[in-house]
């Protein structure tokens, strides 16, 4: 039976900092809650397993074989859906010293991860990189859409700040993208930009687009939410308010690829001008 939609949810979650066991054990429970609602794809806020940990980031960093990622392909797994977010992310010594040569080179990345069915389909690690990340985390250096089994779909991730440059969606989108899905952590002075940046990205492209913020307060800064679903057209089809919640909404896997093929601008595009 072929499939023409599926469900998706944004885990519009409060993160505590630095508390990782806390933070892992709330996602999933609002996880059990999406898949609880047929949701097939679900999507966790930029650093949801602790936030922006600086003072402690040595401690809280993992390895993709870490316990964190271990528990995600675990339920990912039990529940044959597909998870995305974004984590910190510990480099291997011998990873390091490729990384850079410098005496105090940062030993962490802000990786971006998907994992279908238990498995790791795909990491990305963020590329662009916002204030105090540029101390703390080594940027990554690939743009790359992840392909999934699942309905033979192409996962566009992007993480936060790589929202704010519109060649990194592009990119995806150019690749073979089928769909966009942005992991972010936006504080109030930002929220109105973020809304405006994500749906652009969504119509610029074409695609349908799940971003996922988070809510909450810490030393930084108020998070208000508004975690949205949108198609390709920038409607947007749920958009969740400033609170914890899972927000859930469906799309229609045969028009994303109609508004595609309606007067696709990849089509019109002057590579040999700009």
């Amino acid at each position: 039976m072929r499939v023409t939609s599926m469900k998706a949810a944004c885990i519009q979650m409060n993160i505590s900092l630095c508390s990782k066991h806390e933070n892992l054990e709330r996602a999933l429970s609002l996880a059990e809650e999406a898949v609880s609602k047929e949701a097939e794809i679900l999507v966790f806020p930029e650093v949801f397993s602790t936030g922006f940990c600086y003072d402690h980031i040595g401690e809280v960093a993992e390895t993709v074989s870490g316990p964190t990622l271990e528990a995600l392909r675990a339920f990912s797994r039990e529940y044959d859906c597909i998870l995305a977010g974004s984590m910190i992310e510990k480099i291997e010594r011998n990873e390091k010293d490729t990384v850079s040569s410098e005496k105090k080179a940062p030993s962490q990345y802000n990786l971006g991860f998907c994992i279908e069915s238990g498995k790791l389909a795909g990491i990305r690690r963020k590329v662009q990189l916002y204030g105090p990340e540029k101390e703390y985390f080594a940027s990554g250096d690939s743009i790359a859409p992840i392909r999934l089994q699942k309905y033979g779909l192409t996962i566009g991730l992007i993480v936060c700040n790589e929202l704010r440059y519109p060649e990194v969606a592009r990119k995806l989108a150019l690749e073979g993208a089928d769909l966009l899905v942005s992991a972010a952590d936006i504080p109030d002075f930002y929220i109105y930009p973020w809304r405006i940046m994500s749906l652009s990205r969504a119509i610029e492209n074409q695609l349908p687009h799940i971003a996922c913020t988070r809510v909450g307060k810490d030393r930084y800064s108020t998070y208000p939410g508004g975690s949205f679903i949108a198609d390709g057209w920038g409607r947007v089809l749920a958009e969740a308010g400033k609170k914890e919640c899972v927000l859930i909404g469906e799309i229609d896997l045969d028009e994303a690829k109609e508004i595609r093929q309606t007067g696709s601008i990849f089509e019109g595009r002057r590579p040999d001008l700009y």
